[in-house]
C-alpha cells in the first residue's frame, strides 16, 4: 500500500473525527462559552499529546529552530485562532451550517501549496463545486428562522470562513516542520504547546482589560468534543507525513457529509437540516473530490 493512500485514508479518519467534535461543541456551547470549548480541548490536547511525545520521541526529538517555528505558526493558526472562529461560528449558525463553509479550507490550502510548496493542482471545476455549495449555505441560513438575519447573519458566516482561511495555510507550515526531519507526533505537540500559551496570553489579556477572573468549565460533550480533536490531530499530521497537501486537505473535507448526517440524525432539536444543506454537502464533498483528483 502506497504512502498516498495511507495517508488519505488518515485524512478521512480525521474528516470523522472532526465531525464527531463539532457535533459536540454544538451540543456543548448552548450551556458553555466557546472559551470553555478551546481551554478544554488545550487542557486534553496536552494531557495526551506530551507525555506520549516525551516517551516515544526520546531521545532524539529532531527539532530545529526552523521546525520550531514552523510548527508553532501552525498551532497558532490552526489551534488557536481557526478554533476560535469556527466554534463561534457553530454557537452562531449551529454545526451543519458552519461546517461546510469552514470546508472551503482547502481552496486556501491548495493555491498556498501551489505557490508555496510547488504542489502541482488544477482547480478549476473543484473550486467551482466548493463556492457553490457555500453559497447554498449562505441562501438557507438567510431561509431559516433558526439564524440571525441581515448584518448579524453576515458577522456570523464571516467566522467559519475565517477559520477556512486560517486552517487552509495551516498546513503549509506544517509541511515545511515536517520536511526538517521532525516527526508528526513530536511536531504536533510543539504545535499544542504554542498554541496553548499563546490562549493563555489571551486569557490574561481578557482578565487584565476586563479587571475579572475567569475560571474554565467543562461538561461531557466538552470532553468528547476535546478527545475527537486530539484523535483528529493525530490523524490529520500522520496523513500530512504521508501524502501531499493537495490530497489530505480536500479530504478532511468529506466531515461536511459526516456533520450534516449526524445533525439530522442526533441534533434534531437544536437545529433544522435542511434538503439545502443536504445538497451543499454534496456539491462541498464532490468539489473535494475533484481537487483531489486534479
Amino acid at each position: 500500500m502506497s504512502d498516498t493512500l495511507i495517508g488519505a485514508a488518515f485524512a478521512v479518519l480525521g474528516a470523522l473525527c472532526l465531525a464527531v467534535q463539532s457535533l459536540a461543541v454544538r451540543l456543548g456551547t448552548k450551556t458553555h462559552r466557546v472559551t470553555d470549548v478551546v481551554a478544554a480541548m488545550f487542557g486534553v490536547n496536552l494531557l495526551v499529546l506530551v507525555p506520549v511525545a516525551g516517551v516515544v520521541a526520546y531521545p532524539d526529538y529532531r527539532l530545529t529552530p526552523g521546525a520550531v517555528a514552523a510548527f508553532a505558526v501552525a498551532g497558532l493558526l490552526g489551534s488557536l485562532i481557526a478554533r476560535f472562529c469556527y466554534f463561534t461560528g457553530i454557537a452562531r449558525l449551529g454545526a451543519s451550517r458552519a461546517e461546510p463553509l469552514k470546508a472551503l479550507f482547502p481552496v486556501f490550502a491548495a493555491g498556498v501549496a501551489v505557490v508555496a510548496l510547488g504542489e502541482s493542482l488544477t482547480l478549476a471545476a473543484g473550486v467551482a463545486l466548493l463556492v457553490l455549495g457555500s453559497a447554498v449555505v449562505a441562501f438557507d441560513s438567510r431561509a431559516t428562522a433558526a439564524t440571525a438575519s441581515g448584518s448579524r447573519l453576515r458577522a456570523a458566516l464571516a467566522y467559519p470562513l475565517a477559520a477556512a482561511l486560517f486552517l487552509g495555510i495551516d498546513p503549509i507550515f506544517t509541511k515545511l516542520g515536517l520536511a526538517t526531519g521532525t516527526t508528526p507526533l513530536v511536531g504536533l505537540t510543539v504545535r499544542v504547546v504554542a498554541a496553548s500559551l499563546g490562549y493563555v496570553a489571551y486569557v490574561a489579556w481578557r482578565r487584565w482589560r476586563d479587571g475579572t477572573a475567569w475560571r474554565p468549565r467543562a461538561n461531557r460533550w466538552l470532553l468528547a468534543a476535546s478527545v475527537a480533536n486530539t484523535a483528529y490531530l493525530g490523524a490529520y499530521y500522520a496523513a500530512l507525513g504521508r501524502a501531499p497537501v493537495a490530497v489530505v486537505t480536500p479530504l478532511l473535507g468529506v466531515s461536511t457529509l459526516f456533520v450534516v448526517a449526524g445533525a439530522a440524525l442526533f441534533l434534531q432539536r437544536e437545529e433544522r437540516v435542511t434538503p439545502r444543506l443536504g445538497v451543499a454537502a454534496v456539491l462541498v464533498v464532490a468539489g473535494a473530490a475533484l481537487v483531489v483528483r486534479g
